[in-house]
């Protein structure tokens, strides 16, 4: 055997090198474990041939095998060695990754679980997460699903790897030991975790594999080894990690005989035993090898008795196969080997295996024949078949789906042919689904039932609902409609059947019907017509007799009779008999119809007869039909008839059944009615006729007689009246006829027999009168005249007194009539009296005149003195009384007149701010307010000094930030790597220094800032870039542009920055107005370029929405955040009661560990469940329903500090959010506006305000200490708020239907209601020119030019980068920015713009002093590069050409009065007006002296105010028609236009002052803020500074132990000398380009301490020549080792290994 295998591997070694050997050579089958180096890589392949042929499926591989080893040996005898070596790489990397898809899809089998594909796989195994639940599938009690750190791997998602996680890989290592797998696979800790030698992890896995499989614990690992496809990319990558690693691929298939080795298994035993196997087969005795078999050495399994002589026969065939292949390959080679012939114990246990597949299969098949459900499952149980998911209940199930697979498959084949395994292997899990389907629907049916029996209609409705019944759709609102008939119809099935259930069909067809009965009762509810129709018509209701003419009447029927139910809903039989109802009032309308046609043809015809009959049809519907009255009917019918015609205008107008039945209800009265009156007179004739007073007058007095004006005391004159008018008819003649006939009010007459008392309409025939009979009329006739005689008489007795007063009012009537006539008389000579009596009147007035006159003129001198003397007194009286009245109310006096005053002064400012043309005194008048005063002056210079401070602490701030940064990683590089402690305390005390020194620094900022900070040379092309700047602050479609085409990564870094540094980070109205500007024309920039849908603002993420919400979150120290959610989420944090667990699973296990805490007992429950046995729990949904409304609570209160502060929210971010749905509505207008608003929410909320709300302490929104933190479930409390809130923006409901999922959608709706008005409100402000007074002309107004601070590096980044893309930002050769391009030039270097030589490269420091002069700033003080108050130029600027006029004209307006600007303009100027002039422009030099240089007004404009006023004035007019001629004023009102540009600066002026005042208060707030800010950074740096110091303190006391000789040694500089052979030994050195391994002994490396710690100074030589010298940082070597670089270069020739390196410096410098 020995010499075989030789032989074996000779011939491997001359066809080729390893990479023919790996392509011919399969791998070890490690489902067996058979040793690989038992055999040889021939045999090997021949016998797996030989197997395959056996089973007869796979009898073309072994020649395709061999045909594919000779084309692999002539193919690489063409190659080169380096080719071979390439190609020998190339299938290591192939084979490493199969065997990473061979150990994930055996993982993925055994945890249920997807994995990352095999060039992920070693980095998703390095948190140990799969490999811990690796463990606890196989170990669970050594490995519990508790001991799994991060199960879900979301603190790894979020934060990457922590050193926890190697507690799983622990935890995985324990469960191999405890499983008891071999030591000698497992790896180490690092492997895994640091990736140092993933290969052995894998090889581990495979290891564990193999050995779970011989235990039966878990499915064989399958060899995929040329089966898989991958990239050339994916190889080559695999190549350059496995060239990283350097390290030896494990023998993955010696994975089986080192198993056996170390589990000392009896080989020689096992194989004594297969040899007698096959020897007992070669003899041919069933009963040999019988024996032979059931030898335990030969581990041979599923033996079975009966099939012992199969058993022989098919190892014998087998046996023949293979050594006829034997036979054959003793062509390629001399010896054999003994298995070359001999069966193996895996060939002998697959025949094993096939024979009792094909004996069970051939069971099944016996079973499924005979029917027999029981010999069914014996069969499928059979060991041999391995059928999963098999149960004894499933018998039937089994039994029909088999036999449906067997027959589909003799139909499809057209033979009979038993099923095979994995047939049988299907058909059992469809059985399964199809029993478990049954079970689920009775399950289900029987909860139906269940919930019928109570009282309960939700609950019923709930139980249909289930998705397992398959029934129709059901609605919940008709709850009580399914219960109720449902209850009905299982008390009919319990009449029928004994169990009394209902069945899944019978319920099927029952909700159907129900539901279709709960849309037609929806339909009728919501008054819907149509859908009522729908539902009425549809089959699935099951209503009859459904006319679909007669939907309106059967909705109106409907609704009534839901009317009268009230809230109950309707039946299906209230349904069906509501349209039977309908249907049989249509059909007796249609009758009715007929008959009436019948009445009014018998009408049309006057056929009485014909007519009663008609209307004794049934159908007809006339009640009180009299056939005596036939006549009476057709009279008033046709009456009717003719009635109506005359109305409508219709002559063939018919009669409606209402008016018939009208004119028979008023026939049948008349009858009743007239037959009365009748008998009536008749009595009254009797009465007569008998003589009797009393008899007649009671019966005139019937009120069926209808006598009027009958009066008792006349009753004897009645009678001899009545008796008299009767005996003289009888005396002219009596015939005694029995016939009377009676006259009626309307003509007609009615006949009454006055024998039999009966009456009739129609004449009698032979009809006589009655010759005495005396009828109404005549009685009335008698009545009326007797009553009326007895009246007379009666009145004359009582009326004496009326007499007597109506002869006096005679009397006085003939009086009165004298009386007129004198008036009359009076009346027509009025001019006459009216003469007499003014004549007598003024006779009697002259008298007393002239008596009056006369005393009068006898004392005049007394009279003038009484009157003087009077009106003396009266005015005297006036005017000391009102003079006393002011004394008394002098306060209000002064108040009123101020009153006035002020009243005047504001109507004039009125007239100043809202007319449109303010006359030219109101404008003088308010002039005044144009000038800077010291308090001007003074505020203007507080703000420039604020507004320095405040950028330079947010510069300070941000680079403390940027420090301790670096402090955070070196720390951590210290306690990961034990790296020295020097370094980080160097830092540490140059950062306290600079902590304490850089504030000084930038203190005393003068010193450096403007020209100082550059080169004396530079001076022109500051001055250049001054002007650049000036004209990107003022223009922001430049940086806009460059914002778009800059890549994302250096979109959020540099130009962040850049724009910040630029606009001074919105430090004043003015910038934070451009920067706006900015925001809104890159953010319209960007949508109409690059957005194509409106979705692609959210998921793009455009850098300017990032540097914007970045901006406003943080912008100048100030956080609106924290006014507005602080207080709420403060509330939020301190409330340690609070708990919103919302998992069923969660809660249940969190209230099984409460219970077990509390009691000290183990809980009986089960601690793994799923959710809904979870919910099954009452605690747990207790506990849920309180999480809900504590997150409901939690959740309205952080919304309504969102949306009642919402004035905090920066003005900024509020209209960039209506720019941007603005800019969306404007390309997209086919969107909606809910999606318009959904992409404003992601901007307001979820990028501004979620973060924030997440974590607070990070954003400064609560207050925090330093080293403090949220705790873990205070994170997720603020985390589910925000889900919350975050869902309620976008409208986006839960998944899932539970309660309290249903819940929390029902909340998320509501809320959305609110954050969509939130959202509108967000977006209604106004427009920045408004916001911040800013127009065209703004710029020229302000006093102090804008200065920036910027570093030097980013100011030449920012000229590269413009330079780089000027084709695109300015393709016009006269744009002013390719101009100032120009101008500039190429960009300098940091070197020539900061005025200093070159550094030397081997200057250690000289690269970090570059460095830290790039960071140092200096201040432009921007302004444009033309003048444009240079007059001299050709094309002056209009701006401030306007501007200088207005100057003028305000100075000439204040010095000379005048009704208009023309009027004072061309009038002369006096001397005083000249004098008051000049004192105004001495008063204006005086203050411009006090006014510090950067606010000093411009040259020019003080060239201008220093001349005459005649001088102005002429200037004035020269400038208004240079103005006119330039199309800035019109030429006809060019004065008024000018003067309403004065007012309008007055009124801006009134703005800015306020502005200005806000501004001071707002920066010092937020210098204040910076302030506070830069103390807790401080105190971070003490933080820092005690955990330094107790590392300190710790190494003091480990370094106590050192002895002298250490002491003595630190006075001497340690050298180590190693050779490169040496280094390679010890693996720091992998290779050295251009120099062969061979020279690596001639190559010396001298490793010694630098001066300066933490330095090291590496030297080569090579022969002893000194070669290069490399200063080595080790803060470098730990910076690669943090970035998970293994290989790194020196002398741009040798490769080092990173970790092996810092493992001999720690080992010789720092004792480590």
């Amino acid at each position: 055997m020995h010499t075989t295998h030789s032989n074996a591997s000779q011939h491997s070694s001359q066809s080729g090198s390893g990479g023919s050997f790996s392509n011919i050579r399969p791998e070890a089958d490690v489902r067996t474990g058979e040793p690989a180096e038992r055999d040889t890589c021939l045999f090997r392949s021949w016998s797996d041939v030989t197997s395959a042929s056996f089973t007869g499926k796979s009898t073309e591989r072994g020649r395709r095998h061999r045909d594919n080893m000779a084309d692999c040996c002539t193919r690489y005898e063409r190659l080169t060695a380096q080719q071979m070596d390439e190609q020998r790489v190339q299938n290591v990397a192939y084979q490493y990754l199969c065997r990473l898809e061979e150990a994930k899809r055996w993982m993925e089998a055994c945890l249920g679980a997807e994995l990352p594909a095999p060039v992920e796989l070693e980095e998703a195994l390095r948190n140990g997460v799969v490999l811990a639940k690796l463990g606890h599938r196989f170990a669970p009690k050594a490995v519990s699903l508790k001991k799994i750190y991060d199960p879900d791997q979301l603190r790894y998602q979020a934060a990457g790897l922590q050193f926890r996680h190697t507690d799983n890989i622990n935890h995985w290592r324990i469960a191999m030991a405890t499983l008891g797998l071999p030591a000698i696979f497992y790896p180490e800790t690092t492997d895994v975790y640091d990736k140092k030698n993933m290969p052995r992890a894998v090889y581990c896995i495979h290891a564990l594999s193999l050995y779970l499989y011989r235990l039966g614990l878990a499915p064989p690992i399958h060899d995929l080894y040329g089966k898989v496809k991958f990239t050339e990319e994916e190889i080559n990558n695999m190549k350059s990690e496995l060239d990283k690693y350097g390290l030896q691929m494990p023998a993955f298939n010696k994975i089986g005989g080192i198993l056996a080795e170390e589990l000392s298994e009896d080989e020689a035993a096992g194989h004594a035993a297969v040899i007698a196997i096959n020897e007992a087969v070669e003899k041919g005795q069933v009963e040999v090898t019988a024996a032979a078999l059931r030898n335990p050495n030969a581990l041979i399994s599923d033996l079975q008795e009966v099939l012992m002589s199969f058993y022989q026969e098919v190892l014998q065939q087998a046996r023949a196969s293979k050594k006829e292949l034997a036979a054959n390959l003793s062509v390629y080679q001399g010896q054999k080997e003994i298995y070359e012939e001999f069966l193996t114990r895996r060939e002998i246990q697959e025949n094993i295996n096939m024979v009792n597949v094909r004996s069970a299969v051939e069971q099944v098949d016996e079973a499924l024949d005979s029917a027999d459900e029981r010999a069914l499952l014996a069969a499928l149980q059979r060991p041999c078949l391995a059928l999963r998911g098999l149960r004894s209940d499933n018998g039937p199930w089994y039994l029909d789906q088999l036999s449906a697979d067997r027959q589909q498959t003799a139909q499809e084949e057209a033979c009979v042919d038993p099923l095979e395994p994995h047939e049988l292997q299907e058909g059992v899990a469809v059985a399964n689904q199809d029993a478990q389907r049954a079970r689920t629907i009775h399950a289900a049916v029987q909860s139906v039932n269940a919930a019928l029996r109570l009282s309960d209609p939700q609950h019923t409705v709930s139980c249909l609902m289930t998705s397992d019944l398959e029934l129709p759709e059901v609605f919940p609102l008709a709850a009580s409609l399914y219960h109720t008939e449902l209850q009905l119809l299982q008390r009919r099935s319990a009449q029928v059947h004994l169990q009394g259930e209902l069945q899944q069909e019978e319920l099927f067809v029952a909700v159907e019907m129900l539901s279709a009965v709960a849309l037609v009762n929806q339909a009728v509810e919501a008054g819907h017509l149509q859908r009522f129709g729908c539902s009425l018509v549809n089959p699935s209701a099951g209503l009859s007799d459904v006319d679909p003419s007669l939907l309106d009447r059967y909705f109106e029927h409907l609704v009534s009779v839901k009317q009268q139910v009230s809230r109950d809903l309707l039946t299906w039989n209230q349904l069906q008999e509501g349209i039977n109802s309908v249907n049989k009032c249509v059909q007796d309308e249609h009758q009715q119809l007929l008959s009436v046609g019948r009445v009014n043809m018998a009408l049309v015809r006057g056929d009485a007869q014909k007519l009663l009959s008609a209307l004794l049809l049934p159908s007809c519907g006339v009640e009180d039909v009299s056939p005596s009255n036939s006549c009476r009917y057709l009279t008033l019918l046709t009456r009717a008839r003719q009635h109506k015609a005359q109305v409508s205008r219709d002559p063939g107008a018919e009669l409606w059944l209402a008016d018939i039945q009208e004119a028979v209800r008023r026939a049948n009265q008349q009858s009743r009615r007239t037959l009365k009156m009748c008998l009536s007179l008749a009595a009254v004739n009797q009465a007569v006729k008998e003589d009797k007073v009393s008899q007649t007058l009671r019966v005139l007095s019937l009120p069926e007689v209808g006598l009027q004006a009958v009066v008792p005391s006349c009753a004897a004159d009645y009678q001899r009246e009545l008796y008299g008018v009767m005996r003289a008819r009888a005396i002219a003649g009596d015939n005694r006829s029995p016939w009377v006939r009676v006259p009626l009010d309307d003509g007609s007459f009615y006949f009454l027999h006055l024998s039999r008392l009966e009456g009739s309409w129609e004449e009698p025939s032979g009809f006589v009168n009655n010759s005495v009979f005396l009828d109404r009329h005549q009685i009335q006739e008698v009545v009326s005249s007797v009553s009326n005689s007895h009246a007379r008489s009666g009145l004359w007795r009582s009326r004496g007194a009326l007499v007597i007063r109506l002869q006096a009012l005679g009397r006085g009537f003939l009086l009165r009539r004298e009386l007129d006539a004198r008036q009359r008389f009076l009346s027509s000579q009025t001019a006459a009296v009216v003469t007499i009596q003014s004549h007598w009147r003024r006779f009697v007035q002259q008298e007393a005149y002239k008596q009056r006159l006369q005393f009068l003129f006898m004392n005049w001198r007394a009279v003038v003195k009484i009157q003087s003397f009077v009106k003396m007194w009266s005015a005297s009286r006036k005017y000391q009384a009102r003079l006393s009245f002011l004394r008394r109310h002098v306060g209000a006096v002064v108040k009123i007149q101020a009153f006035f005053r002020a009243n005047r002064a504001r109507g004039q400012y009125r007239m100043l701010v809202h007319s449109a043309t303010p006359p030219l005194s109101v404008v003088r008048k308010f002039v005044h307010l144009l000038d800077l005063g010291d308090v001007d002056i003074r505020e203007e210079a507080e703000q420039l000094h604020l507004r320095e401070e405040v950028v330079r602490s947010i510069r300070f701030n941000h680079q403390l930030e940027a420090d301790l940064d670096v402090m955070d990683l070196k720390i951590g590089l210290l306690v990961r790597n034990r790296a020295t402690l020097q370094e980080v305390v160097s830092h540490c005390k140059k950062l306290t220094k600079k902590n304490k020194e850089q504030l000084s620094d930038m203190m005393d900022l003068e010193r450096s800032k403007g020209l100082k900070a550059l080169s004396k040379e530079r001076r022109g092309q500051l001055e250049a870039y001054q002007h650049l700047f000036y004209l990107l602050q003022t223009q922001p479609l430049y940086l806009a542009q460059l914002i778009f085409l800059m890549p994302q990564s250096r979109s959020t870094s540099f130009m962040e920055m850049l724009v910040f540094s630029l606009f001074n980070y919105g430090s004043d109205s003015r910038e934070a107005f451009l920067l706006l500007q900015l925001f809104t024309q890159s953010l319209r920039h960007e949508i109409s370029l690059k957005v194509e849908r409106p979705q692609d603002v959210v998921t793009g993420n455009p850098p300017v929405i990032r540097m914007l919400v970045n901006f406003y979150r943080h912008a100048r120290g100030q956080n609106s955040l924290r006014e507005s959610l602080g207080p709420a989420l403060m509330g939020v944090l301190l409330d340690r009661t609070l708990c919103i667990r919302t998992d069923p699973v969660e809660v249940y296990k969190t209230w099984i560990n409460q219970t077990e805490t509390q009691t000290g007992h183990k809980s009986s429950l089960p601690y793994e469940v799923s959710p809904a046995v979870a919910l099954s729990h009452p605690e747990v949904q207790r506990r849920i329903d309180v999480a809900i409304v504590n997150l409901k609570n939690l959740t309205d209160r952080v919304l309504q500090a969102i949306t009642s502060n919402l004035h905090q929210l920066p003005y900024g971010l509020r209209y960039t959010a209506k720019v941007l749905r603005d800019a969306l509505r404007e390309k997209f207008p086919e969107a909606s506006e809910d999606e318009l608003y959904k992409i404003v929410g992601n901007l307001v909320y979820y990028r501004y305000m979620n973060p924030a709300i997440v974590a607070p302490d990070g954003f400064d929104v609560v207050d925090r200490s330093a080293g403090s933190a949220l705790q873990p479930e205070q994170r997720h409390i603020l985390g589910s708020v925000a889900r919350t809130l975050q869902h309620a923006a976008a409208n986006k409901h839960f998944h899932g239907d539970g309660h309290h999922v249903r819940a929390l959608n029902q909340y998320i709706s509501q809320t959305h209601c609110k954050f969509r008005n939130f959202l509108l409100c967000v977006c209604d402000v106004p427009e920045p020119e408004e916001r911040f007074n800013m127009d065209e002309y703004s710029e020229l107004l302000i006093l102090n030019k804008p200065v920036v601070y910027i570093s030097v590096s980013e100011l030449i980044n920012t000229h590269q980068l413009l330079l780089d893309h000027q084709e695109v930002l300015c393709p016009d050769p006269s744009d002013p920015l390719r101009l100032l391009l120009k101008d500039l030039g190429s960009v300098p270097t940091l070197q020539d713009l900061l005025g200093v030589g070159d550094s030397s490269p081997a200057d250690p420091g000289s690269e970090s002093g570059l460095s830290q002069r790039g960071k140092m700033e200096v201040s432009l003080t921007l302004t444009n590069k033309f003048d444009i108050f240079n007059e001299s130029n050709d094309k002056p600027d209009a701006r401030g050409l306007l501007l200088s006029t207005k100057h003028l004209i305000i100075d000439v307006i204040r010095t000379q009065s005048g009704d208009s600007l023309g009027d004072i303009l061309r009038a002369s100027v006096s001397h005083d007006q000249e004098a008051c002039h000049d004192w105004l422009v001495r008063r204006r030099a005086q203050q411009d002296a006090r006014t510090p240089e950067k606010m000093q007004r411009n040259q020019s404009l003080v060239a201008n105010g220093n001349l005459s006023l005649e001088e102005k004035k002429r200037r004035i007019l020269r400038c208004l028609r240079r103005l006119e001629g330039l199309g800035v004023l019109r030429p006809l009102n060019a004065e008024d236009q000018i003067l309403r540009m004065i007012a309008k600066d007055i009124r801006q002026q009134r703005l800015h002052r306020q502005r200005r005042g806000a501004e001071l208060q707002k920066l010092r707030q937020t210098l204040g803020s910076l302030q506070a800010k830069s103390s807790f950074h401080s105190e971070q740096v003490d933080f820092y500074r005690d955990y330094i110091t107790s590392c300190l303190d710790n190494l003091t006391t480990n370094s106590k132990s050192t002895n002298k000789k250490t002491a003595d040694s630190k006075k001497k500089i340690l050298v180590l000398s190693y050779s490169a052979a040496r280094l390679q030994e010890k693996g720091v050195l992998l290779e050295i380009e251009e120099l062969p391994s061979t020279q690596f002994k001639n190559v010396v490396f001298d490793i010694m301490a630098a001066p300066q710690r933490g330095t090291f100074s590496i030297k080569a030589r090579f022969l002893g020549v000194q070669m290069e010298d490399v200063l080595l940082k080790y803060q470098d070597l730990l910076q690669l080792q943090y970035e998970g670089v293994a290989v790194m270069k020196m002398f741009d020739k040798a490769k080092v290994n990173v970790n092996l390196l810092i493992f001999l410096l720690n080992k010789k410098f720092f004792k480590k």
